[in-house]
């Protein structure tokens, strides 16, 4: 979400990035000398309108990966944000989210929350901003191993600090990391999430720039039996407009 922040002085306009990662190849397995194929693609984007003094953005990613004629992995995501007096040092934001992550047995997670953002660091070199709200979150859940679906509705805090610093004039780190927890009354406990992006941009023109990402979250209790730590790392291509 951090690295779709608009941060021109003008107003009026729209603004995106698109972004994808391929991969293609095979390579050869056991004493038999057989060949597996992998299939891999992450695409993500997103656009935004930029008024007087609201912000709206839009964004989703994709993430497949095929190895052996099956699939690995298929998650995605689609975020809706607006942000009001986007201009002040304390702003207020609304936002809703759907997810899904089927290798996991995440069948569906959809969130509403709203909360205040405070713009502690503004400057040419450094823009550094905390964040604190509320949500209301569903998710719908597949236990494999127990062969039945899940279900839990729990509000949460949800809280964030984000920066972003120019290292040169062609590359720029990003970062944003978020500690959300709540009450799970019917298992009478409480759930804390820790979750985290870092973002190094290259840029090659005004157009094109690399970039590499690495995500991770940490869930205290996951509601299904699965790691309770994961991360990715991806290196792609984006343009922006």
């Amino acid at each position: 979400m951090e690295k779709t922040r608009v941060e021109r002085d003008s107003s009026n306009y729209f603004t995106g990035k698109l972004g994808v990662n391929l991969n293609l190849f095979n390579r050869p397995v056991g004493t038999e000398g057989r060949t597996d194929h992998f299939v891999g693609i992450t695409g993500n984007g997103n656009i935004g309108y930029v008024s007087e003094n609201t912000t709206y953005l839009l964004m989703g990613s994709y993430n497949y990966v095929r190895l052996r004629g099956e699939t690995q992995i298929e998650t995605g995501y689609v975020h809706g944000r607006v942000t009001f007096k986007r201009k002040q040092r304390l702003s207020y934001e609304t936002y809703g989210q759907l997810q899904y992550d089927y290798n996991r047995g995440l069948e569906l997670r959809s969130l509403v929350g709203a909360g205040v953002r405070f713009r502690l660091v503004h400057s040419d070199d450094v823009r550094l901003n905390l964040g604190t709200g509320i949500m209301y979150e569903h998710e719908r859940w597949r236990n494999f191993q127990e062969a039945r679906y899940i279900e839990k509705h729990i509000p949460k805090m949800s809280n964030y600090v984000s920066i972003r610093l120019p290292l040169n004039p062609y590359l720029e780190l990003s970062s944003i990391h978020y500690y959300q927890f709540g009450y799970d009354q019917p298992s009478e406990m409480w759930r804390h999430r820790f979750s985290g992006d870092f973002s190094f941009t290259m840029k090659i023109n005004n157009r094109f720039q690399l970039i590499t990402s690495f995500n991770h979250t940490y869930e205290t209790r996951p509601i299904v039996p699965i790691p309770r730590y994961l991360y990715n790392l991806t290196n792609g291509i984006q343009v922006s407009f």
